[in-house]
C-alpha cells in the first residue's frame, strides 16, 4: 500500500502588524510588502494537528527570475516561534510541515514545481540615494524671493509620495519643514525666508516603503534680504564737465556688493538714463556731462545675492552742479573808476591823491558767490597788480580813496575779479587808463 502525503494548503503565515509597513512594491497585480525589519516572524496563526516541526524553505528573486528552493539549517518544532533574519533581496517562503508519524508536505528540494510559496516579501534596509542638484553649496539666495529647488532621489522602492525638504538657519537643531510627501518630481518652488544667515542649511529626504530615509544637504547658503544702497557725497558743483564723483555705496546685507551704476537725469527726475559702472570698491565714479547744467545722480547697487537698489523715479538721488563758465564781469566806466559822489559815467580821467573814487561794476553768473569780488589796480603795466579791496560784495560798488602815497602815473588801470561755487573766476580789465597827479611844479614866466 502506497501512503499518500497530504500537502499543507490551508497554511496562513502571520508576519504581524509591526512588519508590514503601510505602502507595498506593486509588482503586476499583486503587492509585496517591504520592510527593513531585521527579524521576519513567519509563524502560523494555527499549527496542523500532529505537527512535529516546520523546515523553512526560501528562494531569491535576481531581478529575472527566481532562484531554487533553499532549506533554513534550523527546524522549528511545535511551539517553537519561525523567525528568520534574511539579508536584503526579494524573498518567497515556504513552511513544511512535518508530523509525528513521519509524513510532510512537499519538498521543495525534490519537486520544487509543485510548491506554492506561502508568502513573499522584500527585505529593504538601504537608505535611498539623495542628492540636492540645486541651490549648490555656498550659494547666494534673496529672502522672499522663489527659487527652483532640484534633487534626484533613486531607490528601487521609494514611496508614492517620498520627498520631504526641510529648512535650518544654521543646521543645528531641529529643521523646519518646507513641504512633505510631495512626489519625486525633482523640483519644488520655494519661497527662501526672509530670516538672513550666512549658514543655512536646506536637506532633501526621500523615503522608500521600508521606511528608510536617505536625506542630502546643501550646506552654508547665504540668505540675504535686505537691498543695497548708494548715495553721491560730492561734489555739489563742478567747473569741469568730466568729475570724479565720490560716493557711498553699502551693504548691510551678508551677501556684500557685486556690481553698481551710476544714473543720470537731466531734466530734474522726469526721466532717467543709465551712467557709467561703478568699480570695487565702489567708492567714486568719473561722470563726464555733455554740457554744463544741473544733474540728478543716482546710485543702483546689487549685492551677492541679487538684491538690486530701488530704481530711480522722479526728483530722487543727489544734484550735481557743472559750471565750467566763468562769471562775467562788467565796468561801468572805460577808466573803471569815477567820483564817488557823482552818479553816472566818469566825467574827468585825472585824480589826485586823497580823492574819493568808487569803482562800479557787475557781475553774473548761475552760480555766483557772494562776496567774492576783489577790486585791484596797477599803476605801471611793468608793476604787479595791488589790492584795493577783498571778499566785496557782488552787488554794490566799491569805494576806496587815492592813496597818499600813490605815485605820479598817467597809466593806472583797475581790475576787477568775481568767483563762482565751481570755482571758476572771472575778471575784467578797464579798456582805458586814469592819471594820478601828485605834484604841481612852478611855471616859469617869459
Amino acid at each position: 500500500m502506497r501512503i499518500l502525503v497530504p500537502t499543507l494548503l490551508a497554511t496562513v503565515l502571520c508576519a504581524g502588524e509591526a512588519v508590514v509597513p503601510p505602502e507595498a512594491f506593486k509588482d503586476g497585480m499583486k503587492d509585496i510588502p517591504v520592510t527593513a525589519a531585521k527579524d521576519m516572524p513567519l509563524s502560523p496563526k494555527a499549527d496542523p494537528d500532529g505537527l512535529l516541526h516546520y523546515e523553512l524553505w526560501y528562494q531569491s528573486f535576481d531581478g529575472a527570475k527566481w532562484g531554487t528552493w533553499q532549506k533554513h539549517s534550523q527546524v522549528f518544532p511545535k511551539g517553537t516561534p519561525v523567525v528568520w533574519a534574511p539579508p536584503e533581496g526579494r524573498w518567497q517562503v515556504y513552511l513544511r510541515v512535518v508530523k509525528t508519524s513521519g509524513i510532510a508536505s512537499t519538498d521543495p528540494g525534490k519537486n520544487p514545481e509543485a510548491v506554492k510559496p506561502q508568502k513573499e516579501f522584500i527585505i529593504d534596509r538601504s537608505s535611498p540615494q539623495v542628492a540636492v542638484t540645486y541651490p549648490a553649496a555656498k550659494a547666494k539666495l534673496r529672502g522672499g524671493d522663489k527659487y527652483t529647488v532640484t534633487w534626484t532621489a533613486a531607490d528601487p522602492y521609494l514611496r508614492n509620495a517620498p520627498i520631504s525638504i526641510k529648512w535650518s538657519l544654521d543646521g543645528s537643531g531641529a529643521f523646519a519643514t518646507v513641504a512633505d510627501n510631495l512626489p519625486n518630481s525633482g523640483s519644488f518652488e520655494w519661497t527662501v525666508p526672509r530670516d538672513m544667515t550666512q549658514t543655512g542649511v536646506l536637506r532633501i529626504e526621500a523615503a522608500d516603503k521600508a521606511g528608510n530615509v536617505g536625506a542630502a544637504d546643501s550646506t552654508n547658503l547665504l540668505v540675504d534680504s535686505i537691498k543695497p544702497k548708494g548715495k553721491v557725497v560730492g561734489p555739489a558743483i563742478s567747473a569741469k564737465t568730466e568729475t570724479a564723483v565720490d560716493l557711498e555705496v553699502a551693504d548691510t546685507g551678508p551677501a556684500g556688493l557685486t556690481a553698481a551704476r551710476l544714473w543720470v537725469s537731466q531734466d530734474d527726475g522726469t526721466s532717467w538714463t543709465e551712467g557709467p559702472a561703478i568699480e570695487a570698491p565702489f567708492k567714486a565714479v568719473a561722470f563726464k556731462a555733455p554740457q554744463d547744467g544741473r544733474y540728478r545722480l543716482y546710485v543702483v547697487a546689487t549685492d551677492g545675492a541679487g538684491n538690486v537698489s530701488t530704481a530711480p523715479q522722479a526728483k530722487v538721488g543727489d544734484i550735481l552742479t557743472v559750471d565750467s563758465a566763468a562769471p562775467t564781469v562788467l565796468l561801468a566806466a572805460a577808466i573803471g573808476i569815477n567820483d564817488a559822489a557823482v552818479a553816472g559815467p566818469a566825467q574827468r580821467r585825472d585824480f589826485k591823491p586823497t580823492d574819493r573814487v568808487q569803482v562800479v561794476f557787475t557781475a553774473k553768473d548761475a552760480n555766483l558767490v557772494q562776496n567774492s569780488v576783489t577790486v585791484l589796480w596797477q599803476t605801471d603795466a611793468n608793476k604787479p597788480w595791488v589790492e584795493l579791496g577783498k571778499g566785496l560784495p557782488t552787488d554794490q560798488a566799491f569805494r576806496f580813496q587815492i592813496p597818499n602815497d600813490a605815485p605820479e602815473t598817467k597809466t593806472a588801470r583797475i581790475k576787477v575779479t568775481a568767483a563762482d561755487a565751481a570755482g571758476n573766476v572771472g575778471e575784467v580789465v578797464a579798456a582805458e587808463t586814469f592819471t594820478i597827479q601828485t605834484e604841481v611844479k612852478d611855471v616859469v614866466l617869459e
